[in-house]
């Protein structure tokens, strides 16, 4: 069967649509959105993001280190804004990419899939220390019905020459884990999509050969928008996960203007644009 976490995101996309927006308070968005660099700012710009959507988005991804660089403050902001798109049903996805192992991979989970304000539906990670070295934040998330994002290919140039490095049995790092991504999701839901997820770049040239690898994964696709990438790119990237794929904008709701009304039609126009390019409705 479709594990839970999996389910209600599936039942929040044929709602809302796929579309994945970014809530990033760095100093340059809360400037352009006429909000101070502070803690509240940062809470501000993600109640104005909501409200500019009428609450009507399947998940949004919160990046985590633009409110954790405000410290304490940051974190309280980051636990309001969680509790106000949760108690809408917004799921939300928590951008920090933590990963470690044994009781330190624990405790993460139990950050953000425990009683803790944190708590988030879902998370990303990344698995340099090894996925199998995850599996104590993983336990976490499946106890608490929750999704983890791992990244697999990412959207930076950065990184690709670690991602597209060949193994001794001659798979791409990338397409290991991708594999691995895969069974692992196999043995927790044997007929369905399962928790883990992948990130996959949309700027990514070689991303159908790592989508073709994970048929039950949800595909996190960040890159559209500021860091060159269109729809059109994960229309044709990730063709194999379209009825999967999660296209997420940040900066680009910005594009019109920092009010409210401005965030709304900028987001419109992304809906629009994600629906006629993607072929399905996305809010």
């Amino acid at each position: 069967m479709e594990h839970a976490f999996a389910a209600r995101l599936r039942a929040r996309l044929a709602r809302f649509g796929a579309l994945c927006i970014g809530i990033d308070p760095s100093a340059a968005m809360l400037a352009a959105a006429g909000l101070p660099d502070r803690a509240d700012g940062a809470l501000a710009l993600g109640e104005r993001i909501l409200a500019a959507a009428h609450f009507d988005l399947a998940i949004v991804k919160p990046q985590v280190a633009f409110f954790e660089r405000f410290g304490a403050e940051g974190f309280k902001a980051l636990e309001e804004l969680t509790a106000i798109a949760r108690a809408r049903e917004i799921l939300v996805l928590a951008d920090a990419k933590r990963g470690d192992i044994d009781s330190t991979a624990e405790a993460y989970g139990e950050a953000w899939f425990g009683p803790s304000a944190l708590r988030a539906d879902a998370l990303t990670v990344h698995a340099y220390l090894g996925l199998d070295a995850l599996r104590g934040l993983v336990d976490r998330a499946l106890r608490a019905e929750a999704g983890v994002f791992v990244v697999v290919r990412s959207s930076n140039p950065e990184g690709e020459a670690l991602q597209v490095a060949r193994g001794p049995d001659g798979r791409r790092v990338a397409d290991a884990l991708a594999d691995a991504i895969t069974t692992w999701n196999a043995r927790v839901a044997p007929d369905g999509v399962g928790p883990l997820g992948a990130v996959v770049g949309a700027t990514c040239r070689d991303a159908p050969e790592t989508v073709d690898r994970l048929p039950r994964s949800y595909v996190l696709s960040p890159g559209v928008g500021a860091q060159g990438a269109s729809f059109a790119d994960v229309a044709r990237r990730l063709a194999g996960a379209v009825d999967r794929v999660l296209p997420n904008v940040s900066r680009a709701v910005l594009a019109n203007g920092g009010s409210e009304a401005d965030i709304r039609s900028a987001i419109r126009a992304l809906v629009e644009a994600c629906d006629r390019t993607l072929g399905r409705p996305c809010l």
